[in-house]
């Protein structure tokens, strides 16, 4: 499997509160470089007004305030591919190497491939298949809106990164992490 033929969505959708700004206008454009390659790059949204002045696919939620299984069931359902990378907007050290190795790992039948570091679970880096849509679609009329426990139910195909695999994975929530990141990645401007 490669990541040509398939399609990149970026999780947009979350209201930012411990950040105070929206985390798509920090890190958006580094982490769309690092998807060039695919077919299509797609962001998914809440709603129309969240992001504007970007030239990809905005993909508002279909089903509203189901936070991310809400996105990528959005991203599963308006993909014309078969598989789709997701991404939070808070990932800014995901890489194209990453991406690739993730994909290299993809086999025919999956439904899903999902980081693990360590112990702990990435469900938002990973790479769905659209069959998936039904049954996510289940999980939210259900009101059950855990990635995690959505994974449980199915035949999720769990790979191991090692910890140096955990930078790439990294996720930025406060101003402190912010600043913490920027004084690491000096070449970045937001």
């Amino acid at each position: 499997m490669t990541k040509r033929g398939s399609t990149a969505v970026i999780l947009c959708g979350g209201l930012s509160s411990r950040m105070g700004t929206p985390k798509h206008k920090l890190f958006l454009d580094r982490i769309v470089s690092q998807l060039e390659g695919f077919g299509v790059i797609a962001l998914s949204v809440r709603d129309e007004t969240q992001i504007c002045g970007y030239d990809l696919q905005t993909w508002p939620d279909i089903v509203k305030g189901c936070g991310p299984l809400g996105g990528i069931y959005t991203a599963l359902t308006m993909s014309e591919t078969r598989f789709v990378f997701t991404t939070p907007c808070d990932v800014p050290d995901v890489t194209a190497d990453f991406v690739d190795g993730l994909f290299s790992q993809l086999r025919e039948n999956d439904s899903c491939l999902v980081p693990v570091v360590g112990a702990n679970v990435q469900p938002l880096t990973g790479i769905y298949s659209v069959s998936c849509a039904g049954m996510i679609d289940e999980a939210l009329r259900a009101r059950d809106f855990s990635v995690k426990k959505f994974l449980s139910r199915i035949d999720a195909h769990y790979v191991d990164i090692d910890e140096r695999g955990r930078e790439f994975l990294r996720n930025i929530n406060t101003p402190e992490e912010y600043r913490f990141w920027l004084n690491n990645n000096p070449s970045h401007s937001a």
